[in-house]
């Protein structure tokens, strides 16, 4: 079979060329129908629909597919019969066996699906192409968006593929959490947080949702509004008007709430006796003084004013008798008519004609005082009295004392106890009057202890038990309690202590192998650091060991055998200090008995040193230099002492400057001789040789000036003084110009006197003693 034979035969089988009314490919039958293909020869031909091929007479036999219009089905070759696929890039126009040019679009060598990368191809997995593989049939790469899901794929949708689809631009399945809005979904921020406008399911956040965010003070997930979350998710409270009694509402009226209304601002009904003035809304009351409202005040219990008529007697009236009527003993102003008219009338107990004080023996009334009458009569030692208010559980009790801790009554709403004089800090009933408990700071029946807070740490249990070792607790003093744990080789004492080195117990979690406690030492048998001693450890063990460096070094202060290394063993030991051990005791050779080089300074004379003494010392100025020379003058070295007794040694320059002579004594001030500076280090202004202050040179070799209280003519500056008083005053006796002071030279001398020994009360200079001068001649004030 020719080549372009072959190659057709290796083409049209796996083709499916169904799409232009070719039987499929691969399905075993032969279909018939108004696009049938058809070859015919005269001699031989092909079938294409059976999957056979005849060899064709070349030029005499044609193959069509009649109704293939696409261009990519049909096949045909009027010259040698041989098919050619006119819309895959194969054709065969001549007679010629030649193979067609392989760069044909997709098909290469043996064709797609052969398993071999040909020219054209992307890929080639022969039987294992398909949409759902690597690759595909038509020998491309799958790739995402081709709407087969391929490998690494979760999903592929081609064009529908999208952020806001059920499969991503990436070919992964959308879902809550990716931070893209998918289907279904109301919203998609990205996060696990509930509390934000997106919930962790992607629905868009709202009230009701049971999920908290941040716009909402709560959320209960239902719809009702008395319960501690309102259906706007804002917390409940009184005035959002509605009743939540779970917050001890018993109304809400919203906005309408007030003190005033039927609804107070406590949510609370309006009641008469609560202390409010309900008058509008349904209210009606004229006045409302709470616990003070009731028989006798000013407002009765059911919140009217008490008036007069109304049978109830008010503060302000002497009677009340229910009517307006006078004549029957209270008038219609409710003032007495008889009772203090001296006489005890029919209803009277008494009148003894003084009205106005309740506690004068007769009550306003004319009634006897008791307790219970509603009016307070110390006379009878009545602290209070409420009338039939009066009650052992009230505020006044019904021997008219005002309730009070103490007195063997428990006060309502006030006490919790009260077991009068045996009231005790350390009883039942507290001094305050409250029942005594664990954790109230006070030790009471059945406590060992009260500290009155809730801390297992202290020295109080929160069950008012002593703290102790043992107990579980880790309190003060303690550094740990395992309770029944607690053990000398664990890890808490029974002491309550952590284990240390130290403690006396042998503590393996402590790592220790020893533990003698305060024996415990680096100088002892057991460390410091609970381990044995040992030579060689670094620690000397006393009586045992001389020294122990914790080295194996035999040359420096210790032996291996913790002995003290010393100077004499014949042994160089640098850490000892030693830099010579030559063995012996001399102490003029090159070795001193210290272990060290001789040498100058020493104290020993060693001549091959060429030393001419040596004193041990570093004093240069003795009778031995630092440089082991005996001294001369002109060494450079002053040696004060006798038979030298040297002042200066300025060496080759004795005599030659002006410090220090040819036999070593110092110039000074005096000897005649101005020096800059002289032997003492001072630089000399003048030198006369002399002692005396009196001149133009002072004993300091400085010039003599006036203020230095020695009058000097000339003195150092030449000027001729009067006086010299060292002082900075004109006032006295010599001026600062060191002249004699006098009357008339303008300056008051008073100071004590003047130059002229005249005490001046005035100075007007040329003035004095002239007219309109207020200041004699002799510097006196001139009589008024």
């Amino acid at each position: 079979m020719s080549r372009s034979r072959a190659f057709l035969l290796k083409l049209v089988a796996p083709l499916c060329l169904s799409a232009v009314g070719l039987v499929a490919c691969g399905d075993n039958s032969n279909s018939s129908n108004s696009n049938s293909n058809s070859a015919s020869n005269s001699g031989t031909g092909t079938d294409v629909t059976s999957g056979s091929m005849t060899e064709p007479t070349v030029g005499s036999a044609s193959m069509s597919a009649s109704e293939a219009t696409d261009g990519t089905a049909g096949i045909s070759d009027s010259n040698s019969g041989v098919p050619t696929t006119s819309g895959m890039g194969i054709s065969d126009s001549n007679s010629s066996d030649t193979m067609p040019d392989d760069t044909t679009t997709g098909i290469g060598g043996g064709g797609c699906g052969d398993g071999i990368l040909d020219p054209g191809e992307e890929c080639d997995s022969g039987p294992n192409n398909g949409g759902g593989n690597e690759c595909k049939l038509g020998c491309m790469l799958n790739f995402c968006g081709d709407t087969y899901i391929g490998p690494g794929e979760e999903c592929d949708n081609g064009a529908e593929n999208g952020d806001m689809n059920s499969c991503k631009p990436d070919c992964t399945k959308a879902f809550c959490g990716d931070g893209k809005v998918g289907p279904g979904e109301g919203c998609d921020d990205g996060n696990q947080n509930d509390a934000d406008t997106c919930t962790n399911v992607c629905a868009l956040a709202s009230c009701g949702d049971g999920i908290i965010s941040a716009q909402e003070q709560c959320d209960d997930g239902n719809q009702s509004n008395d319960d501690e979350c309102t259906n706007n998710c804002t917390a409940a409270k009184c005035g959002d008007n509605f009743v939540q009694n779970s917050n001890g509402e018993q109304c809400d009226q919203g906005a309408n709430n007030s003190n005033t209304g039927d609804c107070t601002l406590a949510c609370k009904p309006a009641t008469c006796g609560d202390g409010l003035l309900h008058n509008t809304g349904s209210g009606d009351e004229e006045c409302d003084l709470g616990a003070g409202n009731g028989p006798g005040q000013q407002c009765n219990a059911q919140c009217k004013q008490n008036t007069c008529g109304d049978g109830d007697k008010s503060p302000t009236e002497q009677c009340d008798d229910g009517n307006n009527q006078g004549g029957d003993g209270c008038t219609s102003l409710c003032k007495l008519e008889e009772c203090g008219n001296e006489v005890v009338d029919p209803g009277e107990q008494c009148d003894d004609g003084k009205n106005g004080d309740q506690d004068d023996g007769c009550t306003d009334a004319c009634a006897l005082p008791k307790c219970g009458d509603a009016i307070v009569q110390p006379s009878l030692d009545e602290q209070c009295d409420l009338g039939p208010g009066n009650n052992n559980a009230g505020a006044c009790t019904l021997v008219c004392t005002a309730a009070k801790c103490g007195d063997g009554l428990i006060w309502q709403n006030h006490e919790e106890c009260d077991d009068g004089v045996n009231n005790s800090n350390s009883g039942t009933c507290k001094a305050d009057c409250t029942k005594q408990f664990c954790g109230d700071g006070h030790v009471g029946p059945g406590e060992a202890c009260d500290d009155g807070n809730q801390n297992n740490n202290d020295s109080c249990t929160n069950v008012c038990k002593m703290a102790k070792c043992g107990d579980g607790f880790i309190q003060p003093g303690e550094q740990c309690d395992n309770g029944g744990l607690n053990s000398n080789t664990g890890t808490c004492t029974t002491a309550c202590l952590t284990p240390k080195c130290g403690d006396g117990f042998i503590q393996p979690s402590n790592n220790e192998t020893c533990d003698d406690g305060l024996n415990n030492g680096d100088s002892k048998a057991c460390l410091s650091t609970c381990v044995p001693a040992k030579c060689g450890d670094g620690k000397t063990w006393v009586g045992q060991e001389e020294c122990d460096d914790g080295n194996n070094v035999n040359t420096d202060l210790c032996t291996n055998m913790c002995k003290a290394a010393k100077c004499g063993d014949g042994i160089t030991q640098p850490n000892a200090g030693e830099t010579c051990d030559d063995g012996n005791a001399d102490n003029t050779d090159l070795c001193t008995v210290f272990c060290v080089p001789a040498k100058c300074g020493d104290g020993y004379k060693q001549p091959q040193n060429q030393e001419q003494c040596d004193d041990g010392n570093n004093v240069n100025d003795d009778a031995c230099s630092n440089a082991c020379k005996t001294p001369t003058c002109g060494d450079s070295i002053v040696q004060p002492g006798a038979p030298y007794n040297e002042q200066c040694d300025n060496g080759a320059n004795n005599a030659n400057d002006k410090a220090c002579n040819a036999t070593c004594k110092k110039t000074t001030c005096g000897d005649g001789t101005k020096q800059t500076p002289n032997g003492n280090g001072q630089n000399e202004v003048c030198d006369d040789g002399n002692q005396s202050n009196a001149d133009t040179c002072n004993t300091t070799c400085a010039k003599t000036t006036c203020g230095d209280g020695i009058t000097q003519s000339p003195n150092g500056n030449g000027q001729a003084e009067e006086c010299d008083d060292a002082d900075q005053s004109n006032a006295d006796e010599c001026s600062n110009s060191c002249k004699r002071t006098f009357c008339g030279d303008g300056i008051i001398q008073n100071d004590p006197k003047n130059g002229s020994g005249q005490v001046e009360m005035c100075d007007q200079g040329a003035q004095n003693g002239t007219q309109g001068s207020f200041c004699s001649s002799t510097c006196q004030i001139k009589p008024a």
